[in-house]
């Protein structure tokens, strides 16, 4: 840099003077140096477009200032301006062949805009020009690992080798490379050498997990317990150890050494979400050894006190064991550290939904909706909890808020009309009722909640029997084996007069779990009735009875058997 070690020390002498150099306005007797030193200034202070105006001065009036082409591409650089960065970099460099700064900085800047082919090639002529200088083979190296040039990479770590001596960062970059070429013997040949040359508490980790992916369990000990005893607080050690021991059911050491792991709170959290989640959870642990289960859990949640996923994770787990509320005052907790975070906030609404709190349930969601007004699923969630807690009108207005927020492809509005079509009918609306359901078919015509509730409100009033056979005969194409479907084209086949057919598609309604519905025993006595089945739809008409006694079906029966004296 020609003039960067004159022009700096006057900027230090202005500076600590006091004195300020000349504003541009002065233009006859301000100089090359003045405007330079004034856009320095600038820069320092942030000041980046005065500065630019300064620069651009400078180098008008000199424009063999190198350095004021450099700060002119920093400045381009933050403007994202990376073409004219490079332009004015390569200007810098073209008048100070000798500064190694102004190519290194366009060697990293073609790595920061993804230009790596460029990139490598800068870094090589400077390694050509400077093979002393190690820093530019690290920054190569791991360029060339970045871009999965492995075999490169390598070549330059045994320059490195050859300048330096072999060291631990070399020997690891270069077993980093091994595992990821799947090179495993020469991987553990470099990681035994890593450990000769410079043992430290991570390469006897490395060891271990390379001799457990071998089932040499023994050896994997050794090195963990070696790297515990250069490191007492080397937690990833005891997760090593505590791996071996649980996949030997040796859960007495497992215990030992899972909880040290656990409790280490600069351990990732997320990594021990996944292990509980993924692991611990689902291989029957909890079963036979509860307690200790609970201390990891806890452990965990001790460490991580306010981490979303350890919450989350610790929250649902005391509730699957039935500490409900324990579990449930956790999830809360998590919404209230974590207010603005979604997941969060659906993940406690959720179990209050499982649970029926509804009058819990709409407050929160309500609140919910007020961070996230484009939800409509929360909205479908607020309509489903008035209307599950009675409140009719409410859930109305909910679902009607939808169908005018919604655009007009969203696929909440198929659900959306069906569920306004099955409140309207508790209402007795039956108009407005089946008004939903048409423009619900509309958007899909085979929509089986919709053709299903719609035919069957149509058998109730005896109505439209052909279009309702048709509505329901379309679900039972798309759900065979649903007994609530398979029940309403039934009896509709009963009430169109097509009692075989009917008791064909009410028996398979009573084989996929409709002998649990009075309702379908029902539908299925009356049409072995109609068959003069007598013995039979007594028999159906009794369990139906026993299952829901205040379906009034014991007057039914008595007044069957007189119909059938009288014949």
């Amino acid at each position: 840099m020609k003039l960067y070690a004159t022009i700096i020390f006057q900027v230090i002498l202005l500076l600590s003077s006091g004195i300020a150099p000349a504003h541009a306005s002065d233009k006859d007797s301000v100089s090359a140096a003045d405007y330079y030193i004034e856009g320095v200034r600038e820069y320092c202070a942030g000041n980046y477009a005065e500065a630019g105006k300064m620069l651009s001065e400078s180098v008008r009036i000199n424009p063999e200032n190198d350095a004021a082409w450099y700060y002119l591409a920093m400045i381009r650089l933050g403007e994202n301006d990376t073409d004219t960065a490079f332009e004015y970099l390569g200007k810098a460099a073209s008048l100070s062949p000798g500064n190694q700064w102004y190519r290194l900085t366009t060697a990293r800047l073609y790595s920061g805009i993804g230009e790596s082919d460029r990139a490598i090639d800068a870094y090589s002529a400077l390694i050509e020009d400077y093979p002393d200088k190690s820093s530019y083979y690290y920054e190569l190296t791991d360029l060339l690992m970045r871009n999965n040039r492995l075999d490169e990479a390598l070549e330059i770590l045994d320059r490195i080798d050859r300048m330096r001596g072999y060291s631990e960062i070399t020997g690891n970059a270069r077993y980093e490379i091994l595992m990821a070429q799947s090179k495993y013997d020469e991987a553990l040949t470099q990681a035994l050498k890593m450990n000769e040359y410079s043992p430290s508490p991570r390469t006897a980790l490395i060891l271990g997990d390379l001799y457990k992916t071998r089932y040499d369990d023994s050896t994997a000990l050794h090195y963990y317990q070696e790297a515990v005893s250069m490191e007492p607080d080397y937690t990833p050690a005891y997760f090593g150890m505590a791996e071996i021991y649980r996949v030997k059911r040796d859960f007495i050491n497992f215990f030992k050494n899972i909880d040290p792991f656990l409790a280490d709170p600069q351990i990732s959290p997320l990594m021990k979400t996944s292990y509980m989640e993924e692991i611990i959870f689902p291989s029957g642990m909890v079963q036979i050894f509860r307690p200790q289960v609970d201390t990891m859990v806890v452990s965990t949640l001790n460490a991580h006190p306010a981490d979303t996923s350890v919450l989350t994770m610790a929250g649902m787990y005391f509730i699957a064991i039935d500490s409900t509320d324990r579990g449930m005052d956790i999830l809360h907790r998590n919404m209230e550290l974590h207010p603005d975070i979604e997941s969060v906030r659906m993940t406690y609404m959720g179990q209050l939904y499982y649970m029926q709190d509804w009058d819990a349930l709409i407050p929160v969601a309500e609140e919910t909706l007020s961070l996230f007004p484009d939800h409509f699923t929360l909205r479908e969630l607020i309509a489903i909890a008035y209307w599950q807690k009675g409140d009719t009108r409410s859930a109305i207005d909910m679902y009607r808020q939808i169908l005018k927020a919604a655009p007009d492809d969203h696929p909440v509005l198929l659900n959306c009309y069906g569920s306004l079509g099955d409140l309207y009918h508790e209402t007795g609306d039956r108009r407005k009722s089946y008004s939903c359901y048409e423009k619900g078919l509309k958007i899909d015509d085979n929509y089986s909640p919709i053709l299903n509730n719609y035919a069957y409100y149509l058998s109730e009033e005896g109505r439209q029997l052909k279009k309702a056979l048709e509505m329901s005969r379309k679900t039972v194409l798309n759900e065979p084996e649903n007994p609530t479907y398979l029940d309403t084209y039934g009896w509709l086949l009963y009430l169109t007069g097509d009692y075989k057919e009917a008791r064909k598609y009410l028996e398979k309604a009573k084989i996929y779990g409709g002998d649990s519905s009075a309702v379908i025993l029902d539908h299925y006595a009356e049409t072995l009735f109609a068959l003069k089945e007598y013995n039979l739809a007594f028999l159906y008409w009794g369990n139906a009875d026993r299952l829901d006694p205040d379906m009034g079906l014991s007057a039914k029966i008595q007044e069957r058997r007189e119909q059938i004296k009288k014949q």
